[in-house]
């Protein structure tokens, strides 16, 4: 099982550009299931899906900005606003949960964006626990992903909330114990050139629990779309996170 996670930063710079790299570093990776942040055009949607050739795809409202797609059918979809809201954003923030099966095994996948400001981790902290409650009610006992721009780097209450509580796998801390990977790094020039200043971190992750049964396997997660083209051009501001596992029986 191959997944992948990346805010796309709206269609913000050069966009078209940067979707090029994003296109091509799919082609090349192959990821069964994409989580994607900041889609916020349904028509965009449908022809990202077109570009990419994946058989199904879940894209959970404009507000929400967030998008699956996938080579497995999904077979269900539900996308939850947050009660949670940051007082400096218009915006709600939201959960989209998607349901698949891999080798008959039955698998959800949740993909979310939380609030931004490095202040507000309060709040995020309060959509950790909305998105821990709707995992309890909709997966007891099932195998879970949970992925997406957490806005939040590990020392954070709000994902040691995930770690702790939520009985979490960080998958690139798992792989990786003595890491040191950024998913937001001011080396990107879109980064460096957010309106608001951000520090260095790693705020994106791919979180998994498993069931009683399952376990990952074999497991590899790398950050990706590290790399400008010739023009400086970045996929994103943001850079992804890559992991692969091997089903397997403990």
């Amino acid at each position: 099982m191959k997944l992948l996670t990346l805010n796309t930063w709206q269609k913000k710079g050069p966009w078209r550009k940067r979707w090029e790299l994003i296109f091509s570093g799919i082609k090349k990776m192959k990821p069964d299931i994409i989580a994607f942040q900041e889609i916020f055009d349904p028509q965009w949607a449908k022809e990202i899906r077109r570009k990419t050739g994946y058989r199904d795809s879940a894209f959970g409202d404009r507000e929400a900005g967030l998008m699956f797609l996938s080579n497995l059918k999904i077979h269900d979809s539900v996308c939850l606003a947050y009660r949670a809201k940051s007082p400096s954003e218009e915006c709600r923030r939201f959960a989209l949960s998607v349901s698949v099966k891999k080798n008959d095994q039955p698998l959800t996948l949740f993909n979310t964006h939380l609030s931004w400001r490095p202040e507000e981790g309060a709040v995020r902290e309060k959509q950790v626990r909305e998105l821990l409650r709707i995992v309890g009610r909709e997966t007891p006992g099932m195998t879970v992903l949970a992925m997406g721009d957490f806005n939040a780097g590990e020392e954070t209450y709000e994902v040691k909330r995930m770690t702790g509580e939520g009985r979490f796998r960080d998958l690139y801390r798992a792989a990786h114990p003595a890491g040191r990977d950024l998913t937001w790094d001011n080396q990107n020039l879109f980064a460096a050139g957010a309106s608001v200043y951000l520090p260095d971190r790693r705020i994106d992750y791919i979180f998994g629990r498993s069931s009683g049964t399952e376990q990952f396997k074999s497991l590899k997660v790398e950050t990706v779309f590290r790399e400008a083209d010739a023009a400086g051009n970045y996929a994103s501001d943001h850079f992804g996170v890559l992991a692969e596992w091997q089903e397997g029986k403990k």
